[in-house]
């Protein structure tokens, strides 16, 4: 294989013209990937869960979920794909929702969905009557890439949806829009009240006026007209055009001819509905338009072209409609590239500036130069295999930023020696990569390879987030070496033409005066570790006992919080609370965060919640007693203070609603915190409620204590007698009805289409008063014959009490009680204290099970995904050691210093202040990669000189030990200066990683250069009596 390679430089220095040529095209196709090639803010996650949703009026909660959840549930745990264990349902008044989670192993959910429906379709057929609808629905999931607001003060919306309909006609021609959905839309309508005195006066039945109704706008086949000549479909003109016309229509005609029309029973307008939610921005009405950008597209140009789409069309939208972006996807890629191209040049610097420390300023750019070369040529390659640019790549590429460099340190360093011992430059050259080409290959695999056993270990979520990070740094790791090998030796051999040694001036330089200098310290440590192996191994295993001490003491926190300029703020009320109050309370709260120049805009959904405009963040069903904002400010770090004065300030601020202010993160629960008690016993489930519920409320860390179950709803229960309804032949249909006309927003009964605009005719009862609960009975039910009588003359009114909601999780009832916790707070922690206040102070009903969701449920799910991982990581790199080394004695000394990467990165964490996270764990992996490379840069040349120059084992340590230690510190002191900027950038997610690849390449460092060449003479040291007889043998039969 040497001399395999040996050709290959060789060819390459004597074609440096052809290697110049790849080097540029490949580089500059690498920079044109970068501004072409697909963004997105995170990859591609395979959401796999989906909703069920039951549509049953009229049903209360308890009836819903006996009635409709229950059957459901059985029906839907008869697929196998389905995991029941994360599969839930919440019964509410009239409806029932079932959150559908599918196995990790679930490659195609369409397939699974496409036919789910197909079987829900035939089992709506076994349920009760009155059950509307039943549908299936799984694209809650998709992510919008931009939120766009349009908002007036004085404009209607159905203006406003007109020039929504317009920009969205234009926005389809872009042809990396995906879909396009509308949110907020209020539709105008023809409400026609009726006057129940008129109807009874009149003798007109309730019935008999909607089935009239009804009829005039329904649609039929109305015959062809068939000849030799033509088949020309015969059309019927529409029976309303307007609300005239439906205020002209005869509802009665008596035996003498008299008439009586809709407009004398009645008063008909066109009005907006009363809504059941709706949007705000800034304080004005808007509606929404959500943006989705086609899988495999380039987001940051997806963004430019809705600019320039947007601002072409402000320019023709009156002076008082403004387009708004609530949420911008693609300024922050935009602003992520961009960072990471910042990071790219800070980082060469760094790295330019360390090795300036020791070695020449012609030789310190050569190696630096590597970084822009191998990262664009790894862009391009990752283009061209069809990787997409997002926080993982672009986070395999900064960790990497510092390590790419070592291969060209290494060779450079050795290309040096052998100029000082006077070898020809070309032939220098040659040797200097061809001689570490094994070497640095079995480092390259230690390091790229062992993060491919997290794409066996993690499943789901995980595995998608996972995917492009091992190859990320497989690819860019290799083309660092192919950098190395075939275009450094060009370089050094036409810009270096004497070592450090052999150049008189090179010893005035301060490089190379502080070369000498750590040198001669290093001699120094090396020979007093020698004089003390024992208590260098013991120091060794001391680091390694105390690393793992650290670390199981260190804050975890293994999904980290998001870096945006957003946030969101929920508000919770009672349930059955009606959206009047609802808005007044988000009102409220809107006007006081306005006052605060660091908030930018706030968009509020009053009744609903947004769409999804973060991976992790899911929306909420609707509901009158629930509002949300999204509120933008003027950056991370502001983001950041307005939530630390806030969250707590206004968590209890409304008595009757409970506020919550939530920090975007990579968390795909709702709530840190969730305790999940589950019985098949609904009464042992609200006593263990209540109990649990007093306990942890008096926790300090705790914050926006709430449960799922929902408070008792108060209703109205009317029980019909129906003796005297079928004597007055008044149904139950009756009933209903009249009701509904008093009671509700009303019964459609046909539409009036304008174009393609429709207007719902909406019968309703005339009522001037307000609502109340005496009114029921008094309420006049038209009988058969025309006249009405009051409702309890028929039927007994009674006070109803329902859950808000009842929740069942795999067959079983279940309770959760969901907290948030304070900021100064560590979630993992605090987890610990409640399971143990819970255990220690609540004695529970025995039928009661506590299960944990919220983040342990996460971390209970990554943990074991983890452990083995790094389990098979440790094998990979043990394999790899054997077959590099032929001998297990090395590559267990190796391994054990491996480990050492725990002390160096816990302390690094714990001096940093911060929390150890997946992405820390991704660091150690590295970490331990880089520990093995230099361990193998070391035992190779030990080993050489030992078996091929006759040394023994003590003189070989001492001499790999004196030798390795300047190229070892040159590529620890790179790579860890290499994530500073990862580091200084704060960020959440991946600061910990470049705090652990810092921290513990330095530490480590410390003892590879004297653990390692200690242990390996401790281990070889028996063997050295045996080479000396040889090499005497040898010299006398000579």
């Amino acid at each position: 294989m040497n001399s395999r390679m040996e050709r290959m430089v060789a060819f390459a220095m004597r074609n440096k013209q052809i290697v110049y040529l790849f080097v540029v095209m490949l580089m500059l196709f690498g920079i044109y990937s970068l501004f072409i090639m697909p963004k997105q803010e995170f990859p591609v996650f395979t959401i796999r869960q989906g909703l069920v949703i039951g549509i049953y009026p009229g049903a209360s909660s308890a009836e819903v979920e006996k009635q409709l959840t229950k059957p459901l549930e059985k029906y839907l745990f008869s697929y196998k794909e389905i995991k029941k264990d994360r599969t839930y349902s919440i019964s509410k008044d009239g409806l029932a929702i079932i959150v559908v989670e599918l196995n990790d192993k679930i490659k195609n959910n369409d397939e699974f969905w496409s036919k789910f429906r197909h079987g829900l379709s035939e089992f709506k057929m076994k349920l009760p009557s009155g059950v509307l609808a039943l549908t299936a629905s799984n694209d809650f999931g998709e992510t919008s890439a931009i939120l766009i607001s349009m908002e007036s003060k004085d404009k209607t919306y159905r203006e406003l949806e007109q020039y929504l309909e317009d920009l969205e006609n234009r926005l389809r021609q872009i042809k990396s829009v995906s879909n396009l959905r509308h949110y907020g839309l209020q539709h105008e309508q023809i409400s026609v009240y009726l006057d129940k005195e008129k109807l009874a006066a009149y003798g007109i039945n309730t019935s008999t006026l909607l089935v009239t109704l009804f009829a005039q706008g329904f649609h039929t086949v109305s015959g062809t007209v068939v000849n030799d000549q033509i088949a020309a479909p015969i059309h019927i003109s529409e029976t309303y055009q307007n609300e005239n016309d439906v205020a002209e229509q005869i509802i009665y005609t008596d035996p003498t001819g008299n008439v009586i029309r809709l407009k004398d029973i009645a008063t008909i307008k066109r009005e907006y509905s009363k809504p059941s939610n709706y949007i705000k921005n800034n304080g004005n009405k808007c509606l929404l338009l959500s943006l989705e950008m086609q899988e495999g597209k380039n987001i940051v140009k997806y963004g430019k072209d809705v600019d320039k789409v947007l601002k072409e069309f402000q320019k023709e939208l009156p002076p008082d409609v403004h387009l708004f972006k609530v949420a911008d996807q693609p300024d922050v890629v935009n602003k992520a590239v961009n960072t990471f191209l910042k990071e790219m040049i800070i980082a060469i610097c760094t790295v330019l500036l360390v090795i300036m420390l020791l070695q020449p300023l012609r030789v310190a750019s050569i190696a630096a130069m590597t970084i822009p070369i191998t990262i664009f040529i790894s862009i391009g390659i990752l283009f061209a295999l069809g990787f997409e640019l997002n926080t993982v790549t672009l986070a395999g590429l900064i960790v990497i930023l510092g390590i790419i460099v070592d291969d060209s340190v290494v060779i450079i360093d050795n290309y040096l020696e052998k100029l000082d011992h006077q070898i020809p430059p070309f032939e220098a050259s040659v040797s200097s990569a061809k001689e570490l080409f094994k070497s640095i290959l079995s480092a390259t695999l230690a390091i790229s390879i062992t993060f491919y056993p997290f794409l066996f270990t993690t499943t789901g979520l995980f595995h998608d987030f996972m995917l492009a990070f091992p190859w990320t740094v497989t690819i860019t790791l290799f083309i660092s070496l192919l950098v190395a090998m075939l275009f450094i030796p060009i370089i050094q051999f036409k810009f270096i033409k004497k070592g450090l040694k052999t150049h008189g001036k090179q010893k005035n330089n301060l490089s190379f005066r502080i070369a000498e200098f750590i040198q001669k310290q290093y001699n120094k440590i090396i020979h007093l570790a020698f004089e003390y192996p024992r208590t260098v191994i013991l120091i060794a295993i001391g680091a390694i006992i105390t690393g793992v001490i650290v670390f199981l003491n260190l804050p975890q926190k293994m999904m980290p919080v998001t870096e945006r300029n957003q946030f969101a703020v929920e508000m919770y009320l009672p349930t059955g609370t009606p959206i009047t109050t609802t808005a007044r309370i988000a009102d409220s709260l809107e006007n006081i965060l306005n006052k605060d120049k660091r908030i930018t805009s706030i968009t509020s959904f009053i009744g609903t919640s947004s769409p999804r405009f973060h991976t992790c963040y899911a929306p909420n069903m609707p509901d009158q007693s629930y509002a949300q904002f999204i509120v933008s400010t003027t950056d991370f770090q502001t983001t950041n203070e307005v939530l630390t004065d806030y969250s707590e300030r206004y968590a209890d601020y409304f008595p009757e609603a409970n506020i919550r202010f939530k920090q975007l993160d990579f968390v795909f629960a709702s709530y840190p915190i969730e305790i999940r008690l589950t019985s098949n016993n609904l009464n042992d489930l609200l006593e263990a409620e209540s109990i649990v519920k007093k306990e942890i409320t008096q926790m300090k860390e705790l914050i926006n204590l709430r449960s799922d179950y929902g408070e008792q709803q108060a209703g109205v229960y009317v029980n019909i007698n129906n003796i005297e309804s079928n004597n007055l032949g008044i149904s139950k249909v009756d009933v209903s009805n009249n009701l509904a006309l008093r009671f509700s927003n009303g019964i459609p009964i046909t539409s009036v289409w304008e174009d393609d605009y429709a207007v719902d005719i909406v019968l309703k009862a005339s009522n001037n008063t307000s609502n109340s609960f005496e009114d029921i009975p008094n309420e006049y039910i038209s009988t058969l014959l025309g006249n009405a009588v009051p409702l309890r003359q028929i039927a007994t009114v009674e006070p109803d009490f329902n859950p808000g909601q009842i929740v069942r999780r795999n067959g079983l009832y279940c309770i959760s009680l969901l907290s948030d916790v304070k900021r100064n707070y560590n979630v993992v922690n605090t987890t610990e204290k409640v399971e143990a206040r819970i255990k220690s102070k609540c004695k529970l009903p025995e039928t009661i099970e506590v299960q944990w969701g919220g983040v342990r449920e996460q971390d209970l799910t990554l943990r074991p995904m983890i452990i083995y991982g790094l389990i098979i990581a440790i094998a990979i790199i043990f394999m790899i050691l054997v077959f590099h080394f032929r001998k297990i004695s090395l590559a267990l000394l190796i391994l054990g210093a491996a480990l050492l990467s725990i002390f160096g990165g816990s302390v690094g964490i714990l001096i940093m202040g911060m929390e150890y996270s997946l992405t820390s764990v991704l660091g150690l992996v590295a970490l331990m990669g880089i520990i093995v490379r230099n361990g193998i840069i070391m035992y190779d040349y030990a080993e050489e000189q030992r078996l091929h120059y006759n040394k023994t084992a003590y003189e070989a340590a001492i001499e790999a030990g004196k030798r390795r230690m300047r190229p070892i510190f040159l590529t620890s002191a790179a790579a860890s200066m290499g994530v500073i900027p990862m580091i200084i950038s704060g960020s959440s997610l991946w600061a910990p990683m470049g705090v652990v690849v810092c921290f513990g390449t330095w530490l480590s460092m410390l003892f590879v250069v004297t653990v390692l060449p200690v242990s390996y003479w401790i281990v070889f040291q028996k063997l050295d009596p045996k080479k000396i007889f040889v090499v005497r043998n040898r010299r006398n039969k000579l």
